[in-house]
């Protein structure tokens, strides 16, 4: 079965609809998305979206997400009238859920974490969750890099470093016992292809 871009735009439209007015920042979003993979990813060894994550430098971002809002060409393939029923841009940095999202895109597991990082997470603005991203492995990775005045400012990020801690983290969603992070890190590796 082709993978399609559904389930990005479902957590997506999921995270704007639990916002006043069912309006989210982008960036916040981006952030917010972000955690919910990362945290999907170290318990089950898959991320809910499937999505791709560059470090820029403003954070982590998921690739084909930010593509999904701005209207641009993704890597995974995009049905425009199904993001469209969903969600719409309202300016610049900003998009709106427009219809209730389908909860039927997502396993008990993807909505479990997505409600847990929006819990966690979700009174954050996007400075601070923009913040927070850089004490990440996952950025940090590649801080040097996007901090030089070298080209290019995106890195795409080894999905390896979301299994390593966030020593500044202090929320206690990605504390794990370090057995069962390897076996899921393991299972992670053997059954897929990043």
């Amino acid at each position: 079965m082709e993978r399609t871009t559904n389930k990005i735009i479902q957590a997506l439209a999921y995270i704007a609809y639990q916002q006043p007015d069912h309006k989210v920042n982008s960036m916040k979003a981006y952030k917010l998305l972000w955690l919910a993979d990362r945290y999907h990813l170290r318990q089950f060894g898959r991320t809910i979206t499937g999505d791709t994550f560059f470090a820029l430098p403003h954070g982590v971002v998921p690739s084909d997400a930010k593509n999904v809002v701005e209207h641009q060409k993704t890597h995974i393939p995009c049905d425009e009238q199904y993001r469209d029923k969903y969600i719409k841009r309202v300016g610049k940095y900003w998009y709106q859920a427009i219809s209730e999202p389908d909860v039927m895109e997502f396993s008990d597991s993807d909505q479990d974490a997505l409600d847990k990082v929006l819990q966690v997470y979700g009174g954050l603005d996007q400075y601070q969750l923009k913040k927070l991203s850089h004490g990440f492995p996952e950025w940090l990775a590649y801080k040097d890099k996007i901090e030089s005045d070298h080209t290019p400012m995106a890195y795409k990020i080894d999905f390896d470093y979301f299994f390593e801690e966030a020593k500044d983290d202090k929320s206690g969603l990605f504390v794990d016992d370090p057995e069962k992070l390897s076996l899921v890190k393991d299972y992670f590796h053997e059954f897929s292809n990043c």
